[in-house]
């Protein structure tokens, strides 16, 4: 996962939990999850509009 082996990932997690502290982390996580789903639903759209424009095209240029 991203080239980190397991002590890295307990190494980041220490230091996320000092930073932030525990309180704190499932609130992150909770924005984090809001922040992936956008981006997802933002994907998802665009590819869908991309793809409505191709398929217009292909019939305009069979016509």
């Amino acid at each position: 996962m991203f080239g980190l082996g397991f002590t890295e990932i307990v190494f980041v997690f220490l230091v996320f939990i000092l930073l932030f502290g525990p309180d704190e982390i499932p609130n992150i996580a909770k924005k984090c999850g809001k922040f992936y789903r956008n981006i997802t639903n933002m994907k998802d759209e665009i590819n869908d509009t991309v793809n409505k424009e191709i398929n217009d095209i292909k019939e305009i240029t069979k016509k």
